[in-house]
């Protein structure tokens, strides 16, 4: 094993949409936690008890969920290296797999996670963590056989990064509605025609540019970087060293116009200065005196500390959080994404790192919440364009289908696995050739229970996911409480 190892009030509303958009662009025993109290101090009496936030880590381009979670019963683990045993250091030795025991036993079978996901274990053995197994998109249930026939409608363009990415992000598991709307940001129009929000501005925020999976009709996303919301350049500081031509630009964009897209294009200039402006002196600070920074990791590929892109992420939805009170939300969706998962070669190094940064990115953000006081109203839940295959091309994998995810919070039934985990071999059932897993598990489910949990009804649910009802008369997976 390798050791060192990103028709007209329709057409008036896409336009605001669009225009918006371009607008913004473990931890239980550690020491660090003694550091977790001035965001607490801070936190106390900011929001209200009926708060609730969704946050989306997104694994940019397919990760591989046979080397997450890994089967360990004897005939699955001897599949799994003798498929991985062509790749140096993915037919990981049992001895260094980190068990895992479910509070609701698959007969005859156990498992272990990645030698690198330490901060997901802890999570997990804390019941603060669980999984989520044989996940992907899926329009209907569809078996081996009906896949091989073409009998079922099935996703468009499978193993294709673009069209898996809109496909898991998008309201249809076929890639979405011709207007392009995520399944968060239909979520948060939903919200917002409840009233839920008192500032609907502040419902979607991204830390990684504009994600299809906030997009809404009616709700609108922010883009936040680690130094806050983007301020239009030339309002922040003097335009040209002359206050005068920041006076003068500001007087511009406020201007009161009369031709349409030019009123329009005010409407959207002046709601974003009025974000970026509350949103900036709303997030609390980074650092001893706010949210404390991550602690770095030690990089398996160069043994040496490092910073924590993730981590960093997650950090800047900790301080949004913690200012919630003066945003006047009582739901928020973020998006925040790890890059580089495309692993076709080099996956032991590439792999070791990004699960590295995954795991102790989420221990340190639901840390983070606990001390909060929000650990049980803050979910965090991982997706992807896709799983990966089990078999190997020299040292990394193909495009595959189906993969397994973690959802992390106190509200969350953790110390479990949700799902069919399939069995492991050539030519299973649920194998489409390689290991490409065909899921038991629709994104339409997995997304549908959370989105129960974060205040949705039945028929609610149903229409922000069409295919929801296509998977039998309880499509809920049963892993978030109350």
């Amino acid at each position: 094993m390798c050791k060192c190892m990103n028709k007209f009030e329709q057409s008036r509303r896409q336009f605001l949409r669009t225009a918006s958009l371009a607008s913004m662009s473990g931890l239980y025993a550690s020491p660090f936690i003694l550091g977790l109290n001035s965001l607490a101090a801070m936190a106390q009496g900011t929001g209200t008890s009926d708060y609730r936030a969704l946050v989306c880590v997104f694994l940019q381009g397919g990760n591989d969920g046979h080397g997450t979670v890994i089967a360990t019963d004897s005939e699955s683990y001897a599949a799994f290296t003798q498929a991985r045993s062509g790749a140096p250091g993915l037919a990981y030795p049992l001895a260094s797999l980190l068990p895992i025991t479910l509070n609701t036993p698959q007969s005859g079978r156990t498992f272990a996670l990645n030698p690198y996901l330490t901060g997901v274990q802890n999570l997990f053995n804390a019941g603060r963590a669980a999984i989520v197994a044989n996940t992907g998109t899926l329009i209907v249930p569809a078996t081996k056989t009906q896949v091989n026939a073409n009998s079922v409608p099935l996703p468009a363009s499978l193993f294709s990064h673009f069209d898996q990415t809109a496909a898991w992000q998008a309201i249809a598991s076929n890639g979405g509605s011709a207007e392009h709307v995520g399944w968060g940001g239909a979520v948060a129009d939903l919200i917002e025609s409840m009233n839920m929000n008192a500032n609907s501005m502040f419902t979607c925020i991204s830390t990684a540019g504009i994600a299809l999976f906030l997009s809404g009709q009616t709700s609108f996303q922010l883009n936040v970087t680690p130094a806050g919301p983007i301020p239009i350049s030339g309002l922040a500081q003097p335009l040209f060293g002359s206050q005068a031509g920041s006076t003068a630009l500001s007087s511009i964009l406020s201007a009161d116009e009369t031709n349409l897209f030019a009123k329009e294009y005010e409407v959207v200039v002046n709601r974003s200065i009025q974000a970026q402006a509350l949103l900036a002196s709303s997030m609390l600070a980074a650092g001893p005196t706010g949210v404390p920074n991550p602690p770095q990791y030690l990089d398996p590929v160069t043994n040496m500390l490092t910073d924590n892109p993730l981590a960093t992420s997650l950090q800047t939805v900790a301080r949004i959080i913690g200012g919630r009170g003066s945003l006047g939300v009582n739901r928020q969706i973020f998006y925040v994404q790890l890059g580089s998962f495309d692993t076709h070669d080099g996956q032991a190094p590439t792999h070791a790192r990004l699960l590295t940064q995954l795991g102790e990115a989420l221990e340190y953000f639901d840390g983070l919440m606990v001390s909060a006081g929000v650990g049980n109203q803050v979910t965090t839940f991982t997706a992807s364009d896709f799983g990966r295959t089990l078999t190997c091309n020299s040292d990394g994998t193909d495009h595959g289908w189906g993969s397994h995810h973690f959802v992390v919070g106190g509200a969350v039934q953790g110390h479990d696995m949700y799902g069919q985990y399939p069995v492991i071999g050539d030519n299973q059932a649920n194998d489409v050739g390689a290991g490409r897993l065909i899921p038991t598990t629709a994104v339409d489910q997995y997304a549908g229970t959370l989105a129960r949990w974060f205040g949705l009804s039945n028929g609610q649910i149903q229409q922000v996911f069409p295919n929801f009802a296509n998977f039998g008369s309880n499509p809920y997976l049963g892993f978030m409480g109350s």
